[in-house]
């Protein structure tokens, strides 16, 4: 694999790495919100922005709607300037997926993501 397409991955400095390490995330007090979805947040303890991805399947009954979902928006965040940003990150839904909304729910995290960096272009 050739070194410019590592650059773009998804690497593991940028997830949390123990199942529900982002719990405290969750409880912090700094929340965006869009129609669709909400980013919880808190400053990280390293360089690197980590995302989360809390999705039940109380909203998205599906699994394969899980899944793209989660594909959508990990490749949203990968291609944000915030990932280099030092940020922990946790996507969650306000509402029941209704089919065909990845599309909507990943621009909406990449709008609430360019809130949250206004200046690290």
């Amino acid at each position: 694999m050739p070194r410019s397409a590592r650059k773009e991955g998804y690497s593991r400095r940028h997830r949390f790495a123990d199942r529900g390490s982002f719990g405290p995330v969750l409880r912090a007090p700094r929340k965006l919100r869009s129609r669709l979805a909400i980013v919880h947040v808190m400053p990280g303890t390293s360089p690197h922005s980590r995302l989360g991805l809390a999705l039940t399947r109380r909203l998205v009954p599906s699994a394969v709607d899980r899944n793209l979902v989660k594909r959508m928006v990990r490749e949203t965040f990968r291609r944000h300037v915030m990932r280099q940003s030092g940020f922990d990150c946790v996507v969650t839904l306000r509402e029941k997926y209704q089919a065909g909304q990845a599309a909507a729910i990943a621009a909406e995290v990449g709008s609430l993501l360019e809130r949250l960096s206004p200046g690290l272009e």
